[in-house]
């Protein structure tokens, strides 16, 4: 609080010089906070927030089972019989993968052999089939070589849009070149099965 002393002298009021002084400190300090007002007006500040984002690989599969197939004619046994199965495959990635086959373990009297299966994958129903690439005719491989063989691969993700699966037909096709004439045995029809083992992993 500011106190003025008047003096009096040959009757005239006089402000003292201490006075004056703390006015024109006031009016300085003041002064000082209207600028400081005045230069932040308009100013903006900003801060950083860091996102830690982190993409991992991401990759599932699924397989329906094939048609059966009957050899009960000469042309089949003759020329085999190609089973085509749609949507056979279908395939969640977040990168590009590599789809591989090869032969479980074979049952039924008839001796067949995993080789006798020829396997041609090709587009499906809906995905994304940009980078795929396909392997044509791919013999089966025998359990015993403990190798799978390259059905068809993709650098791409499976991702077309929103939609996440790529859906893949197969064609098998079984006993061509008369490889299963004499294979049968008895004298009642048994069913024989070759299991195709699938694997697809990241690339």
């Amino acid at each position: 609080m500011l106190t003025a002393s008047i003096l009096l002298l040959n009757d005239k009021p006089t402000i003292s010089k201490k006075y004056l002084k703390q006015t024109n400190m006031k009016k300085i300090i003041l002064a000082a906070v209207v600028m400081v007002i005045l230069l932040s007006t308009g100013k903006s500040f900003g801060q950083t927030a860091n996102l830690s984002i982190t993409l991992q690989s991401f990759i599932s599969f699924t397989v329906n089972d094939p048609d059966a197939v009957v050899f009960d004619t000469e042309t089949k046994y003759t020329n085999g019989i190609t089973n085509l199965k749609a949507d056979n495959i279908t395939v969640v990635s977040s990168g590009g993968y590599i789809v591989k086959a090869i032969a479980g373990t074979i049952n039924g009297d008839s001796n067949l052999e995993a080789g006798t299966v020829l396997i041609t994958a090709a587009d499906g129903s809906e995905g994304n089939f940009d980078g795929v690439d396909y392997e044509s005719d791919v013999a089966l491989p025998a359990l015993s070589t403990a190798t799978p063989a390259t059905i068809l691969s993709s650098t791409e993700s499976s991702w077309s849009g929103t939609t996440a699966a790529t859906k893949f037909n197969v064609t098998y096709k079984i006993g061509t070149n008369a490889a299963y004439a004499g294979k049968f045995t008895g004298s009642t029809p048994v069913p024989n099965t070759i299991p195709v083992v699938y694997t697809v992993t990241a690339q």
